[in-house]
């Protein structure tokens, strides 16, 4: 069993951080659906798809990332693991609810001397901002949607703009089991701006789309020793980009429709 060790409600959701006697923490919000978060005090690891981002990046450049941007930080359990693994990557880690943030600090090991926490609505910031990135991990969630600016043509361009050559976005894409029309519609408008577009299949409901403008190679990923059993297991599950989606732009990006849609046929038994 687990126990509410913190809760709050904060400007934008209710927030509550759950201990198991392991001593694992999760963040959970609002209804309690999804895990936004999540703390193993003897591990960088976590076994979901947050460990993905810290291999994904190697399949379009063979050295580690200088400089990486997280658009939807939550607690920090990405960035957490960076510092980690890569102590001299740069991390501007992005989260619109400063609430979350301070749980990440107090709860979830979030802190490190390359790490540059901003609270900030991550379209944005993005566009004030003048850096490059090796790396940007879209992982923006008002649990179940994505913010429908955050999935257009017009914003995956403003992503190119800030990316590197080699550089890669990474896109989180939960769905309700059995549904793919999102991530169709993820693959095609990043597929509009990026000739390189892939998809890693982390479970029924989580698939992380892997785009750049360099092409993908995920046969051998050069990470450090310790990543290397996480990137074989990643090289195994990532396969070509859905095809089939619409190219959603800033004027039309129906996105809450669409994942209503899918959640409605979930429920009443007809899986798309």
């Amino acid at each position: 069993g687990a126990r509410v060790i913190y809760s709050t409600e904060t400007h934008y959701q209710y927030a509550r951080v759950l201990q198991f006697a392991s001593g694992e923490r999760r963040l959970e919000l609002n209804e309690g659906v999804a895990v936004h978060s999540l703390y193993r005090p003897w591990s960088y690891l976590t076994g979901g798809y947050w460990d993905d981002f810290l291999v994904l990046p190697f399949a379009a450049e063979p050295t580690p990332p200088r400089r990486v941007a997280i658009l939807g930080d939550a607690a920090g359990t990405v960035a957490r693991a960076y510092g980690h693994y890569f102590p001299d990557t740069r991390v501007d880690a992005v989260e619109i609810d400063g609430a979350l943030t301070s749980i990440g600090r107090r709860y979830f090991g979030l802190s490190g001397p390359r790490l540059h926490l901003y609270t900030a609505d991550a379209r944005p910031w993005l566009e004030a901002n003048h850096a490059r990135y090796d790396a940007i991990f879209l992982d923006a969630y008002r649990q179940p949607y994505i913010p429908f600016y955050l999935v257009t043509r017009e914003f995956f361009q403003l992503i190119r703009s800030h990316l590197k050559g080699g550089g890669m976005v990474i896109v989180n894409v939960g769905h309700v089991p059995g549904s793919d029309a999102l991530e169709k519609v993820v693959s095609a408008t990043l597929g509009a701006v990026f000739p390189a577009v892939a998809r890693d299949v982390v479970s029924d409901g989580n698939s992380l789309v892997v785009a750049s403008m360099r092409p993908l190679s995920f046969a051998k990923l050069a990470v450090p020793g310790p990543l290397r059993t996480l990137a074989q297991r990643v090289a195994d599950q990532v396969g070509p980009a859905l095809r089939g989606g619409a190219v959603y732009t800033d004027d039309k990006a129906p996105v809450e429709w669409l994942t209503d849609l899918s959640i409605l046929r979930y429920a009443i038994g007809n899986q798309p």
